[in-house]
């Protein structure tokens, strides 16, 4: 027989603590379990000028008895009356201005005569753990009253507020019980497991023993557990009254004292319940008024009373308060204007727990309405556009019927009406319908100051609706492996023989939740020798759970998306983020991106899929048992099989082949072994220099390469060219290292590099001279570095409409000086160059035209044997040159003359002659450079002054002068307030330093050993500078 489950609850990052519940596993399927149930606020019961009826008794506030249901609209006073659930979540107090209280005391419930103790039964006694339990708050207010004075007025304008709108668990009984000379055992519990007490004073509260012997109990519990009780003097009575007994209270004791002659204790012990409760800070309803206003102000200090230290929203949860933290603060921005703030992230990342958090301590004072729409790119295939509507219309405007208001009165009414809404989950599925259900861009549909979170794992759509996006990160190191450990061993820290173990999984798991616990779950309770086991097999472990929400994401993309994906995870992750998208449209790259399913750390310049889904995109690939039907091969025992058997197929998209310098020789069984691979777009054998690994058959190989390759990597190339039959017209990027060739292509041929970005041919040591490159208009790095046979660049280069890096390190027979004799014609050459390494060249000087490139930001000339003249200052600021930010002279042992006037290079950052030790004088620094962040002159042996004019490097951080011939370390160099790095070891002849330095507050590294010259006297150096 098939039984129903509830629906699981919404996916989330931010795991319940085990400690705060039982460890259960984890249910199957792609959702987290949240910590906590959320539930609406029903709707407010209306302060009623003619409430119903109250009992006579003191009202014991009891909680909602509902069981929590996530999201759910429904009225608790609709709901069955199971039994008390734990205490429901506490919302933050409107912040008002302060009320003018009270001096009154800690006041509690209705207590009476407490009946007397009975003999310990030992036998029968429950162990100390139930006892505890027994007393732990059940209720967080209990309220003790008179109830002719307020059963109708001011207590049920309060019981409603607190009850219904804030949702204060209070004892409440509906029962007439029976006045007699002890309190009920029942009440005297309600009293011992109520967190807070409000007692209200009213004229005629003190001529009820019982509520006399309320508060006699009501304080003895704020004494033993710490509680605190809340005064409200009510109706004309005041402290005064109270603490000493006047106006009625005097009158209700004379009475007493009438009926309880003898029990003169008795009486003494109320008038001391009745002075400590006065003496405490309350509230007086002649000084705050009108009445509705007190029972908020009274409300909202019960709340302020019972709130832990830590909010219950996020208690047991792991990294999530800095999180709120950060959200806050783009609540809190522009609080009149209506605001749509996104959470963007990765699957399981834990923006909808995020979310949650957020929504849950929303404070309703500030918010009049409030909704959550969960997984709406379910619903909105679920549902009507017009059944969320009226869903959204039911709650915020509290009305059970919306569909009988007119439109227009309805929409009047929500522009009336400051409201904060959660959506989770849109996709670019589900915009449209997000589009129809509400002015979704703007928050046009709501009263200034309203709120909107939408999350979703797709950046661009979040980009398009919200004024900020905030991108939840994953788990740092100690928080993921703390989470790991909740789940794998119920504490914060795993046991010192399992950490290196857990240190594996949480490094696996790259900080997400999701993956954290599902595997935490499946470590608890084995032994060291099954972790051992299951280490070995992580990837396989419990693989369904997560991957089964992962596959969400990847199913939404297109087809081309798809592709790319796969590429990503089986090729290209962790590669530069340049040539990835060289190789991939940059298009599908950021998309992939924007829908959190591939990162780029920028600081790194890097493409980095997280290894969850690196692990699905293999996974998918090898899903495909059939080798016939598989369309990418990276393991070595595989592709080597792949080659050696000819068994590639029209399937085939990609091989990548990584092989070590200990493999064998590879020998494929005919010649047209990629013949059949006419899809073949990726295709790279990487080969280590020394490697003894041949293709025995490589220009056979090489002469049936598909024509739709897109990247071409082959090391230790075993041809002399590229043949004619090949068409590299969708070829982007080709990397031929350590080659036999002698030329690219046979002379004469007509070659289409339309889409080529990249040319490496690294260490092609036959190689004499390039090809006409002039139809390669999209290319954008040039590497020959080590072509030493290389003579000369064809000057199709010089017009190259993309060339931004041109790398000539080593090559030794290479004659730049033809540039300069090259008749442009008004054509501006080089006109997107921006880097140009010249290392270890034949150069004398630095070709002209080279300098002339109008976005050169780096020259490198170092270690040339040659050079003996610095670039012309003339060239190098004239009409184009500029934003030179990176000169590099290092170890040119011709250069002499320091002919150059630095400080006229406005944007330079880096100037760096280590090791030019023929280098005179240092220049003065006529003008201040504020951009110059590194000044590296060690080892210019020749360089025997700085100038004081060194003061006009403001901003400079790095300062060098290691192993020079200085005499004086100027004083001038305590103005330089940035500099982090101070290095002057070594400098033989130096005699004069300053003798403090504390003025540098940035300085971290200072090198000033093997200075023979200097005085012994002891330096003054900020505290955190490390001396090498």
């Amino acid at each position: 027989m098939e039984t129903s489950r509830p629906p699981p609850p919404p996916r989330g990052r931010f795991l319940v603590h085990p400690s705060k519940r039982n460890l259960e596993p984890p249910p199957r399927g792609r959702f987290l379990p949240l910590p906590r149930t959320i539930q609406h606020p029903p709707k407010p019961l209306p302060l009623d000028p003619d409430p119903p009826s109250l009992p006579d008794r003191p009202i014991r506030l009891q909680p909602i008895d509902e069981k929590p249901t996530p999201f759910d609209d429904q009225n608790v006073a609709d709901q069955p009356p199971p039994s008390p659930p734990d205490p429901v979540l506490l919302l933050q107090p409107i912040d008002q201005k302060p009320t003018p209280s009270v001096d009154v005391q800690d006041t509690v419930a209705d207590p009476v005569p407490v009946p007397p103790p009975q003999p310990v039964d030992e036998k029968t006694t429950p162990p100390d753990d139930q006892i505890i339990n027994d007393l732990l708050p059940k209720y967080d207010a209990f309220i003790s009253f008179r109830g002719t004075d307020v059963r109708n007025f001011f207590l049920s304008h309060l019981f409603a507020y607190m009850n219904n709108e804030k949702h204060i668990l209070t004892y409440k009984d509906d029962v007439n019980l029976k006045r007699g000379d002890i309190i009920e055992p029942s009440l005297i519990e309600a009293i011992e497991r109520s967190s807070l007490y409000v007692v209200i004073f009213s004229p005629n509260y003190a001529t009820s023993r019982w509520c006399l012997d309320e508060l006699v109990k009501i304080l003895e519990c704020t004494k033993k557990y710490g509680r605190k009780m809340i005064p409200v003097f009510y109706g004309g009575v005041t402290p005064s009254h109270v603490r000493n007994q006047e106006a009625s209270y005097a009158d209700a004791f004379v009475e007493h004292k009438a009926k309880f002659p003898s029990d003169e204790a008795k009486l003494e012990n109320w008038k001391a319940a009745l002075k400590e409760a006065a003496d405490t800070s309350g509230f007086d309803s002649q000084v705050t008024t009108p009445e509705s206003h007190l029972v908020k102000e009274v409300t909202k200090r019960v709340l302020e009373a019972i709130r832990p230290n830590s909010s219950p929203i996020t208690e047991g949860l792991v990294g999530i308060e800095s999180e709120i933290e950060a959200v806050d603060k783009l609540l809190e921005t522009d609080p009149q204007r209506n605001r749509v703030i996104g959470f963007w992230g990765m699957p399981g990342i834990g923006k909808t727990t995020l979310a949650n958090s957020i929504f849950q301590k929303i404070d309703p004072d500030v918010f009049e309405g409030r909704h959550y729409i969960p997984d709406f790119a379910v619903q909105s295939k679920t549902k009507t556009v017009k059944d969320l509507q009226n869903e959204l219309f039911k709650v915020l405007l509290r009305d059970d019927n919306p569909q009988d208001i007119a439109f227009g009165h309805k929409l009047s009414r929500l522009r009336r009406l400051r409201a904060f809404v959660v959506i989770d989950d849109v996709t670019s599925a589900s915009m449209q319908a997000l589009e129809e259900l509400l002015d979704w861009k703007f928050c046009n549909l709501f009263g200034p100051g309203s709120r909107m979170i939408l999350t979703s794992t797709n950046q661009q759509v979040l980009i398009n609706a919200c004024q900020e996006v905030h991108q939840v990160p994953g788990l740092d190191e100690e928080k993921a492996l703390q989470l790991f450990s909740f789940y794998a061993f119920k504490k914060d820290q795993p046991p010192d023989e399992y950490k290196e173990r857990c240190e594996k999984v949480v490094a696996y798991c790259g900080g997400n939740p999701l993956a954290l616990r599902v595997l935490g779950v499946a470590f608890y309770k084995k032994k060291l020798d099954l972790w051992d086991m299951k280490l070995e097999k992580l990837r396989t472990l419990h693989k369904k759970d997560i991957q089964d929400l992962l596959m969400i994401s990847y199913n939404e993309l297109s087809r081309d998306e798809q592709s790319a994906f796969l590429d990503i995870a089986c090729f290209f992750n962790h590669e530069s983020y340049d040539f990835v998208t060289r190789v991939l449209d940059e298009d599908l790259v950021t998309n992939l991106a924007d829908k959190s399913l591939v990162g780029i750390d920028y600081s790194k310049g890097k493409i980095e899929m997280h290894v969850l889904l690196e692990d699905l995109g293999q996974d998918i690939v090898e899903a495909e048992t059939d080798p016939q039907k598989r369309t990418r091969w990276w393991e070595v025992k595989d592709t080597l099989d792949l080659l050696a058997k000819n068994k590639g197929t029209e399937a085939t998209e990609g091989i990548w082949l990584n092989l070590d310098e200990n493999e064998e020789k590879i020998e494929t069984e005919c010649s047209d072994t990629f013949a059949k691979m006419w899809n073949l777009r990726v295709l790279s054998i990487e080969l280590a220099p020394e490697s003894k690994v041949v293709f025995p058959n490589g220009e056979g190989l090489i002469n049936t390469l598909p024509r739709k390759l897109t990247y071409l990597r082959w090391d230790l190339f075993a041809a002399t060219s590229l043949p004619s039959k090949f068409c590299p017209d969708k070829l982007r990027v080709l990397r031929l290292k350590h080659n036999t060739i002698r030329q690219l292509w046979d002379d004469g041929a007509k070659t289409d590099l339309g889409n080529l970005r990249e040319l490496n041919l690294t260490a092609s040591k036959y190689l004499t001279k390039l090809p006409d490159l002039s139809t390669a208009k999209k290319l954008e790095l040039i590497d020959l570095t080590c072509c030493e046979t290389l003579i000369e660049l064809h000057t199709s280069v010089i017009y190259l409409p993309s060339l931004k890096t041109l790398i000539l390190d080593s090559c030794k027979a290479l004659d730049l000086s033809k540039l300069d004799e090259e008749d442009t014609q008004g054509t501006v050459a080089f006109p997107r160059l921006e880097q140009v390494n010249l290392d270890a060249t034949p150069i004398e000087k630095v070709p002209r035209l080279l300098l002339r490139a109008p976005n050169l930001t780096k020259i490198d000339c170092s270690s040339c044997p040659n050079l003996s003249k610095f670039p012309s200052i003339d060239a190098l600021v004239s009409n184009t040159s500029m934003s030179i930010e990176h000169l590099i002279f290092r170890h040119n042992k011709l250069l002499v003359d320091f002919s150059l006037k630095i400080h006229m290079l406005n944007s330079l950052q880096t100037l760096d002659f280590y090791g030019c030790e023929n280098l005179g004088s240092f220049p003065e620094i006529a003008m201040t450079m504020e951009k110059l962040l590194v000044l590296d002159l060690s080892y210019c042996s020749k360089i025997s002054r700085i100038p004081n004019t060194i003061r006009n490097l403001a901003n400079l951080e790095r300062l060098c002068l290691s192993g020079t011939g200085i005499k004086e370390l100027p004083s001038s160099v305590l103005s330089l307030k940035r500099l982090t790095v101070l290095k002057f070891d070594e400098c033989k002849k130096l005699v004069k330093i300053p003798r403090s330095f504390r003025e540098l507050s940035h300085l971290e590294t200072m090198a000033f050993t093997g200075c023979d010259a200097l005085s012994n006297e002891e330096l003054l150096l900020p505290d955190r500078v490390h001396v090498l």
